[in-house]
């Protein structure tokens, strides 16, 4: 598949004095293009990769966009199930599924509680270690 884009530059892109080509050739001063300017923050010293949250958030704000979530309820058999899942496959958002979302949160309590002992039980292990080498040492 090929794609090809006509487009301007945006004037933040663009030295004052500099003229623009336009289609058909024609040249206009930038100084005549009304643009906003944008204040950018440098968060990615590490990369985008790690500070991804922060670009999204910035992105989102920039743009005005805000999560949409949306709830579909119904009678038994009416589709909901069915309907959520297209939507969310057309859209390429999750679908939740309300007794899955419970089940899991039943089995995330317990090994939320596993982890936790096993830390616990690591923990212990390494303050008896430290121990028994500082009574090695004296």
């Amino acid at each position: 598949m090929l794609l090809n884009l006509k487009v301007t530059p945006s004037s933040l892109f663009i030295e004052a004095e500099k003229p623009i080509v336009q289609e058909g050739g024609a040249e206009a001063l930038q100084g005549e293009v009304e643009a906003e300017i944008i204040e950018m923050n440098w968060h990615c010293k590490d990369g985008m990769a790690a500070n991804i949250n922060l670009v999204k958030d910035e992105f989102a704000r920039a743009r005005g966009l805000r999560p949409i979530k949306i709830l579909i309820a119904g009678p038994p058999c009416s589709g909901k199930t069915f309907f959520g899942g297209q939507l969310g496959e057309h859209y390429n958002v999750p679908h939740i599924h309300m007794e899955k979302l419970l089940t899991d949160l039943e089995s995330w309590d317990q090994e939320k509680e596993d982890n936790y002992n096993k830390r616990q039980a690591e923990r212990e292990r390494l303050r008896d270690q430290i121990r028994a080498e500082r009574e090695a040492e004296k």
